[in-house]
């Protein structure tokens, strides 16, 4: 039996679930138009339209995450062998865009009226299926800090798992701990402990997007669920918000009478887990892992970038660093070729997987051409995602395809010391070295809370961007 248009719109106008309901969009069009494949791009709240479903014969590496709005017309059209549906509300709002491919027979011009018809339907039930998750959503948030509750992020989790699971989505889950409230209990009030929940949730709000989940999990305890976000993206996360309440005032104010001790961790799908009580373990490991880094032991977080690479760095005289529980790291004599040696392994390392997003540093008296790193990328391939900047007196250097050089003319930290810090996708590494006569006195380190505060601090010191 054939089913109308007007059928198959009604079909989905009911749907409130937006998942459910995409899902059905994409079946509905694939259906009537006699498409074996089909893909669907949904408007988000990062601007643009994000690949949300597909189906059949469709393959999913030649599908582009991202759609812009602005090049999606106002009408279905035909592009050789693809069938494209708009899916645009009566007042002009692209909502969503469909692709249709492998046409049993192939795409009539009869097709276009009927589907910018469902285009419209599909447009308006999306937006009120948006809508009706957002009431969804605020409706259920804890009283004392406005997080949501911890039913409700589990749910969601679970959903972004199944989606994970079927779309090969990444997504990352975070925790956020505040060490010190039971002290701020005592010693300040009740209403102070009450005052750093709701501080320490409106700093992480501050730095999420509207897809992102934040849910109080216990009495000093956060979560935060980021979808679509990989590992590296996870750790920006975590830097930026650890940053966020460094600089918030009534942070500064409230750490000034007694430390909120705020710490985290993050464990991303499928990478540390394919479930959420894995990835939960695994996000508490890792906090704890930085609660017995260096960083923390030595209480480096007021010091500036170069503060912080004296005191690492220390002299034959100064006193060992204390023992941690975390990553090792070491002060003392090196090899003088080990700077270079470095760059060209890290160098290595990138092109070995050219995809993976990750920061690199390299600092010293000179930017020249020479220079190991610089050599060894000179040919990458176009998908080179890390970024890597050299920082240092402009020599024989002027630009590069994949390194940006950040020319610092007369800083006489750089004409004494040499550094190599290097944030990736679980990998973390810092060499801080100061050449004198006859010795090379080194530091260098593979914790990642300590190269994190290295890195934040550097990118601070010298105006460079975050990521």
């Amino acid at each position: 039996m054939t089913v109308s248009i007007e059928d198959r719109a009604l079909a989905i106008v009911g749907l409130n679930d937006i998942e459910l309901l995409q899902e059905r969009i994409l079946q509905e069009l694939c259906e009537h138009c006699g498409a074996q494949s089909g893909a669907l791009w949904v408007a988000g709240e990062r601007g643009g339209l994000r690949l949300r479903a597909w189906r059949g014969l469709v393959d999913r590496s030649a599908l582009p995450d991202t759609v812009d709005p602005s090049l999606v017309q106002a009408n279905p059209w035909l592009a050789g062998a693809t069938f494209l549906v708009p899916l645009v509300t009566s007042i002009g709002e692209v909502q969503g865009l469909v692709q249709l491919g492998d046409s049993l027979t192939s795409f009539a011009d009869e097709l276009l009226p009927a589907s910018a018809r469902f285009g419209a339907f599909a447009a308006s039930s999306l937006k009120t299926a948006a809508r009706f998750a957002l009431l969804q959503r605020q409706g259920l948030r804890d009283r004392e800090t406005g997080a949501y509750t911890l039913s409700y992020f589990t749910d969601y989790a679970t959903k972004e798992i199944y989606k994970a699971r079927r779309y090969g989505r990444a997504f990352s889950l975070l925790t956020f701990s505040i060490d010190n409230l039971t002290s701020i209990r005592t010693r300040l009030g009740a209403p102070a402990a009450r005052q750093a929940q709701q501080l320490v949730l409106r700093v992480i709000s501050q730095v999420t997007r509207d897809a992102d989940v934040v849910a109080r999990a216990g009495e000093q305890e956060f979560h935060v669920l980021l979808p679509e976000t990989d590992f590296f993206g996870g750790l920006m996360f975590l830097r930026r918000a650890l940053s966020s309440l460094i600089e918030e005032p009534d942070g500064r104010a409230l750490e000034a009478r007694l430390p909120l001790g705020l710490t985290g961790g993050c464990a991303t799908f499928p990478r540390d887990g394919d479930d959420f009580d894995e990835l939960l373990i695994r996000c508490r490991r890792r906090t704890e892992e930085r609660r017995g880094s260096l960083h923390h032991q030595l209480r480096l977080d007021p010091l500036s970038f170069w503060d912080e690479v004296e005191l690492l760095l220390g002299n034959s005289r100064s006193p060992k660093l204390p023992e941690t529980t975390g990553e090792p790291a070491r002060r003392g004599k090196v090899a003088d070729v080990l700077f270079d040696e470095l760059q060209t392994e890290v160098a290595r390392e990138l092109l070995r997987e050219p995809g993976a997003r990750g920061l690199v540093y390299v600092g010293g008296p000179l930017i020249r051409s020479d220079l190991p790193v610089v050599r060894s990328l000179d040919v990458s391939p176009a998908d080179f995602a890390p970024r890597v900047y050299v920082l240092g007196k402009r020599a024989d250097l002027v630009s590069h395809p994949t390194i940006t050089p950040v020319f610092l003319e007369g800083d006489e930290h750089l004409a004494r010391h040499e550094f190599l810090l290097w944030l990736g996708d679980g990998l973390a590494y810092a060499l801080l070295q100061r050449r004198g006569r006859g010795a090379t006195w080194g530091f260098h380190t593979s914790d990642p809370t300590l190269v994190e505060g290295l890195v934040s601090k550097l990118q601070a010191a010298y105006d460079l961007q975050p990521y």
